[in-house]
């Protein structure tokens, strides 16, 4: 690490709680915020691991008890008739829309919520995209903000900070609510919280780092949610990093570097909804408000109307995981994976597969279904690189196509079935998602969007390097042992 001036330069590292942080501090602050994520690091070993339900079991459980499809439309439930007719129309295939009928109703039973009709979803590429749609939406706020996010930093929404936005909204009389995850925002200079509060907002951290607390340090809130006056929301990979426009090579624990990166290095998937559906993503942000801070909901949720045809679901996750129903963005894939029939593309930041995530993966293609995989070849994690390698091998020969993006950092979490099913949010296909963070993902039902998505899938494989299998089982033994002794990390990531 280069220091000049006692200035460290900009370090990114990805400890296993799901995202790089940026340091760029005096050196004293830098010491003491490694001295943090060095007592983290000793307390996932004191608290546990992730706790992964029995996929199997609980599925076939769930199934027993699901119930027929239920919709809620921006008036009132919609009739089985017109349930049956819309999902009629997102495929001409038959076996296509048995399969995901059936999904869906486990899918409910997994999610404990409806579907949401009426909805419009816009899908929102890198973080560029993502800080334009979100400061039209601060701009227009007349009521409340709230935001939540496992990295809060003042970030640049377009010639206009993000502190400089809430602080104008503050003035006039709106209110803003802020939850941030305390060692996902630890870089974070405390004055920016210090200066918010002093205008009026209300800020409550999740899971500070303290002595009393050290049992809750390995569960973060890894969701990335804002919604303004209940009627818009923005949610999916993007945090409120600076990662997303800064400029400088990442330096890992080895030669691996990026050079020169900006905005566009860091290639993310957010998507705005407006709708019936902002009301139960609302919901989730206020489920997880400290409780100590009782907030007046009067006016957090306004008369929804139609705003466009999509049908979508909110997976939402706790970080407290008290039954196995308690992991359903976890349990939601396994059951939509095994239930696909002709085709599914998948990317993830960090793909660290559960053994039941990968045994549907490797059966789902053993029955013919094209699965086509994007992962990072960059990381802000080697460990997470060398874990994902390990299971390329058993992925490979059973015909699942892999792709590593070149040049870019991947930090998107997007699965796609069937050309009418997909998921956009905050989970990783990895450990951490599946059974310790917080996170919130929303399915989409929309055979336009699943199109939108595949085509983005298709133009990012352009940048990418296909592993190929016989290429693959030549590499060397040491790079063999890195990957598979990564493996006894793999359930932390």
């Amino acid at each position: 690490m280069a220091i000049v001036d006692n200035m460290p330069t900009k370090i990114c590292m990805h400890p296993p709680f799901g995202a790089a942080i940026y340091i760029k501090k005096p050196l004293y602050l830098f010491c003491q915020q490694w001295s943090l994520l060095s007592i983290f690091f000793i307390a996932i070993w004191l608290t546990g691991c992730a706790s992964i339900p029995d996929s199997k079991q609980t599925l076939e459980e769930l199934n027993a008890q699901a119930q027929t499809i239920e919709v809620v439309g921006a008036k009132k439930p919609l009739p089985r008739g017109k349930i049956n007719k819309v999902l009629k129309n997102l495929s001409p295939d038959e076996r296509i829309r048995t399969s995901l009928a059936e999904h869906l109703r486990i899918e409910q039973a997994i999610a404990g919520n409806s579907l949401y009709a009426d909805n419009k979803v816009t899908l929102l590429f890198n973080g560029e995209d993502t800080f334009s749609s979100m400061r039209n939406a601060l701009e227009s706020a007349k009521q409340h903000i709230h935001l939540e996010y496992f990295t809060f930093e003042d970030v640049d929404l377009g010639g206009i900070t993000l502190k400089a936005l809430l602080l104008d909204r503050l003035s006039k009389g709106v209110n803003v609510h802020i939850i941030y995850d305390a060692i996902g925002s630890i870089s974070t200079p405390p004055e920016l919280f210090d200066t918010l509060k002093k205008a009026g907002a209300k800020i409550t951290v999740f899971h500070p780092v303290k002595a009393d607390s050290i049992t809750l340090i390995n569960q973060r809130d890894h969701r990335k949610i804002m919604v303004v006056d209940g009627n818009v929301a923005i949610l999916g990979g993007v945090n409120l990093s600076k990662t997303y426009q800064s400029k400088g090579s990442l330096r890992f624990f080895s030669k691996q570097k990026l050079p020169q990166i900006n905005q566009a290095d860091w290639r993310d998937t957010d998507i705005q909804v407006t709708g019936p559906v902002v009301a139960n993503i609302q919901q989730v942000f206020l489920e997880h408000w400290d409780a100590a801070q009782p907030l007046d909901e009067a006016n957090f949720f306004p008369p929804l109307s139609k705003q466009g045809e999509q049908f979508v679901r909110v997976i939402a996750t706790p970080a407290t995981k008290r039954k196995n129903t308690d992991s359903p963005y976890y349990l939601t894939l396994v059951a939509a994976i095994e239930n696909a029939e002709s085709h599914i593309v998948l990317n993830s930041a960090y793909f660290v597969p559960t053994e039941a995530q990968e045994d549907a993966l490797v059966a789902a293609a053993e029955r013919g279904v094209k699965i086509s995989l994007l992962v990072p070849s960059i990381s802000d994690s080697i460990l997470a690189i060398n874990v994902q390698r390990s299971h390329y091998a058993r992925l490979l020969k059973h015909g699942v196509e892999i792709y590593e993006m070149q040049d870019q950092i991947l930090h998107a979490k997007m699965i796609s079935i069937d050309g009418v099913w997909s998921v956009i949010g905050s989970s990783n296909f990895d450990y951490r998602s599946a059974g310790i963070n917080a996170e919130i993902d929303v399915v989409i039902l929309d055979n336009q969007t699943a199109k939108n998505l595949e085509s983005r899938f298709q133009e990012d494989l352009k940048n990418a390097k296909k592993i190929e299998l016989q290429e693959w089982q030549k590499r060397s033994l040491w790079q063999r042992l890195k990957q598979q002794s990564a493996r006894i990390f793999e359930d932390i990531l």
